[in-house]
């Protein structure tokens, strides 16, 4: 049986390289037993409006790119405070950019939901700070 980090994550990219390359460093790293992939930000809302009906089904991870075609990653993290409360209560965000101004990323971190932020590409070491973040995470609410 394989350990993952994750169970499910949620992946926003419309660089078809970087998902290739994103989906081959998580199977390496057994980083999630399941990665669902959109192109859009339309295409991510759907899939949790429509799709994830109960906590269980909801991803514990989005890696969101910010600059997407039509709707941007801003545009979706505002679309996702309207969610149901069990996406809310587990889901976190990690938002993806090469470059972004920082009263941006300033703004997107008022979000509880939003926990960290992963230049594109991910690499190796961007998985595996994940993975530190999600133990840190854990290691904080066992000891709650």
């Amino acid at each position: 049986m394989n350990n993952y980090t994750y169970n499910h994550i949620l992946l926003i990219d419309d660089s078809e390289i970087d998902v290739l390359v994103s989906r081959r460093l998580m199977e390496l790293m057994n980083f999630a037993s399941h990665v669902t992939i959109t192109s859009t930000a339309e295409e991510a809302v759907d899939f949790l409006r429509n799709e994830v009906t109960n906590a269980e089904q909801a991803p514990e991870l989005i890696l969101l790119d910010m600059h997407l075609p039509g709707m941007s990653g801003f545009d979706f993290i505002n679309i996702f405070k309207t969610l149901p409360a069990f996406i809310l209560e587990k889901t976190k965000i990690v938002v993806l950019s090469v470059y972004q101004k920082q009263e941006d990323i300033d703004k997107v971190f008022e979000n509880s939901f939003v926990t960290g932020q992963l230049d594109k590409p991910l690499t190796q070491d961007s998985l595996r700070t994940l993975v530190g973040w999600k133990e840190q995470a854990a290691n904080v609410s066992a000891h709650s």
